[in-house]
């Protein structure tokens, strides 16, 4: 489950030398209950894209990556593995 927008700030604190702060409001409800939280930083598709191509490129023992169909639009659909 997503935490709702609402309940997420980023902003620059002037506390932490004008970084960018990132705060989260959740309440725990259940004490029996365990909590998972992640986080990620924007990554375009094009980005992910570029940096799969290079890893394909390097034909590592470990790495593959076929087409597995594609959009209405015609761009590849890609697994790896």
């Amino acid at each position: 489950i997503r935490i709702p927008s609402n309940c997420v700030f980023y902003y620059r604190c002037p506390e932490h030398g004008n970084r960018y702060v990132l705060s989260i409001v959740f309440a725990f409800d259940k004490e029996e209950d365990v909590y998972h939280f992640a986080f990620s930083y924007p990554y375009s598709y094009t980005r992910l894209q570029k940096y799969m191509e290079s890893l394909e490129s390097k034909q590592l023992p470990y790495f593959k990556r076929e087409k597995i169909g594609e959009t209405l639009v015609s761009i590849p659909l890609k697994n790896h593995f």
